[in-house]
């Protein structure tokens, strides 16, 4: 009987509670978007024109040279939190010119900070800063088989081994605030749907071509999203965990 009292104080307090996770509405407006700190940072040439929404990053040296560009979806983008993380809107059309270069070197990493002014249910808005790492992997074009386990000459390998490219919610991103919880604005990857549907971690670009895909993104919890371990964490997770089992397996194996 102790038991079932304690349960039906349990559902009381959970209903009563629940009704001060009232949704909230994220809105944000005038967003602007900047490439930065490439790296290596020679040969990297930035073009942000915030009245365009759009921005650009290239590198190589000559006419014939690589690139990203980013162009932000129509404003303004409304989120509801609760939960954290919120559905998941199209932030904008990401492209990697994927064009041999005539000299200089490829990037590994660049990064891309979007600005916002950020409304909660209506408030006074205010001006905040999101950055995000893109993780840059030229592979070798002629690669057998090629990074992501394809063949030159087939599908996204049509004209040499595909690059890859992640994108990750840095650290350095401002936050704010909806009622007592602190919130950022995550992003969660690409989609070749404008609906954003079907999302991926890992964009894989053809070489020799224009390759564009929908960046995702999300209103979450700071203290979520800063306890996601990024992609490249995640696979050295997996290869770790490989190597226990087959340790454990040549332990327990008996001699013939």
């Amino acid at each position: 009987m102790k038991m079932h009292k304690w349960s039906i104080v349990a559902a009381t307090i959970a209903v009563f509670t629940s009704g001060f996770a009232q949704a909230s509405a994220v809105s944000l407006s005038n967003i602007t978007a900047e490439w930065y700190d490439a790296v290596p940072a020679s040969n990297v040439t930035y073009v942000n024109n915030p009245s365009t929404t759009t921005a650009h990053a290239h590198w190589g040296v000559g006419a014939q040279q690589s690139g990203y560009d980013f162009s932000i979806a129509a404003q303004p983008l409304s989120f509801t939190v609760p939960p954290s993380p919120s559905p998941s809107l199209v932030l904008g059309t990401f492209t990697h010119q994927n064009f041999p270069i005539n000299a200089g070197t490829s990037i590994t990493d660049i990064k891309l900070r979007i600005t916002a002014d950020v409304g909660v249910n209506g408030n006074p808005v205010v001006n905040k800063s999101f950055s995000y790492d893109f993780d840059h992997w030229e592979t070798p074009n002629a690669d057998n088989p090629c990074a992501d386990g394809g063949v030159v000459g087939i599908g996204v390998n049509i004209n040499g081994c595909a690059d890859r490219v992640i994108a990750n919610w840095s650290s350095t991103s401002e936050d704010f605030l909806v009622g007592l919880d602190t919130y950022t604005l995550n992003v969660i990857g690409f989609s070749l749907d404008p609906s954003g549907s079907n999302p991926f971690t890992s964009f894989w670009t053809a070489e020799n071509g224009s390759n564009s895909a929908y960046l995702l993104a999300n209103v979450a919890l700071r203290s979520d999203v800063e306890n996601v371990p990024e992609p490249g964490s995640l696979a050295l997770m997996g290869l770790a965990l490989v190597g226990m089992t087959v340790v454990r397996r040549s332990k327990v194996a008996k001699p013939a």
